[in-house]
This record gives C-alpha cells, sequence and structure tokens, in this order.
C-alpha cells in the first residue's frame, strides 16, 4: 500500500514538472500581454508629453493626430478622421518601439455633418513582431488568418503606422496621404 501511494505521489510529480515545463516553453499568451500593456499605457497617458499634427488628404474634412510619448519613444498614436457621415478614430499602441495594437472606432451620423451618432463599429487588431496575430471584426468575431483580406489588411495597417510614427517624429506641423 506504501508503495503504492509513493509510486502515485512520484508520478503526479513528474507530470506536474511536465506540465509547468511545457507551459513555460509556450511562453505567456501573446494576447494577454498586450491586454496588459494597452491597460498600463493609457493608465499612464495623463504623464506622457503629447505631440499635436494636422492630418491632410486622409479624409473628406481633415484629421488630427497626437502621439503620446515616454521619453524618446512613441507609446500611444491617436488618429482622428473627419467625414461628411462620420468621425473614425484609430488607437495605435506601442511598446519597445514596435506595434502591438490597434483599436478603430467608426462612428457613423445620421444625416451629413450633423455630429449625431446612429452607429458605432469597431475593429481590433493584435501584432507581434510586426505581424498581425489576431483581428477581431466589427462583429466582434475574429477575421482568419486565411482570409482573402487579413494580409492587405495587415500591410495597410503597417504603413498607417510607419507614417504617423515617422510624422509624429518630424518637424512639421502637418501629416499628409500621398497616395
Amino acid at each position: 500500500m506504501k508503495i503504492s501511494v509513493v509510486i502515485v505521489t512520484v508520478l503526479l510529480g513528474v507530470l506536474a514538472s511536465y506540465d509547468a515545463k511545457a507551459q513555460g516553453a509556450q511562453g505567456p499568451d501573446p494576447i494577454q500581454t498586450i491586454r496588459q500593456q494597452y491597460a498600463a499605457i493609457n493608465r499612464g497617458a495623463a504623464r506622457y508629453k503629447k505631440v499635436k499634427k494636422e492630418l491632410l488628404g486622409f479624409s473628406a474634412e481633415g484629421g488630427e493626430l497626437v502621439a503620446f510619448t515616454r521619453g524618446p519613444s512613441i507609446v500611444k498614436i491617436t488618429a482622428t478622421f473627419y467625414g461628411e457621415m462620420g468621425r473614425a478614430t484609430d488607437e495605435f499602441y506601442y511598446a519597445n518601439d514596435k506595434l502591438i495594437f490597434i483599436f478603430r472606432k467608426h462612428s457613423h451620423y445620421g444625416a451629413p455633418l450633423s455630429g449625431k451618432v446612429v452607429r458605432t463599429t469597431e475593429n481590433r487588431y493584435y501584432f507581434k513582431d510586426d505581424k498581425l496575430i489576431r483581428w477581431i471584426g466589427e462583429d466582434g468575431k475574429q477575421v482568419s488568418t486565411t482570409a482573402p483580406e487579413f494580409a492587405q489588411v495587415e500591410a495597410r495597417l503597417l504603413a498607417s503606422s510607419k507614417q504617423f510614427v515617422d510624422g509624429a517624429q518630424s518637424k512639421n506641423p502637418t501629416i499628409e496621404d500621398v497616395p
């Protein structure tokens, strides 16, 4: 009986050790890590230096970019685009000078230039090592990484991020969308 208890105890210890090693090898969940970084950046937003730029050519009614910096690093960029039938806001989040997350919110107006929002859509984009790893679409569902538009959206978002970071770091008071 004692031998059975010892064997079971040893087996449980070996299995627990193996499970812990397997989890450690995989590393932490990247989505959870990004969510923690997102929350930390927003908690510290009041302490960051803000750089404002005018956005030209990105939308019909103009736009504004606000970059939040901690030391020499940009940690967040908010780009707001105004249009006749709505307003869109893209929030770009950075950790260690790498894009980690974009939150896109589009507010649709009931009538041109009314300012009265009748519908709102949101998209969430998670990045790791300059790759889009998860996209939560406006329906709240995950978009498959094999969807035809996935790679196109990834490329467009990375290009926008680079353009906004470069523009925020420049001395020019405006950032122009050059087709």
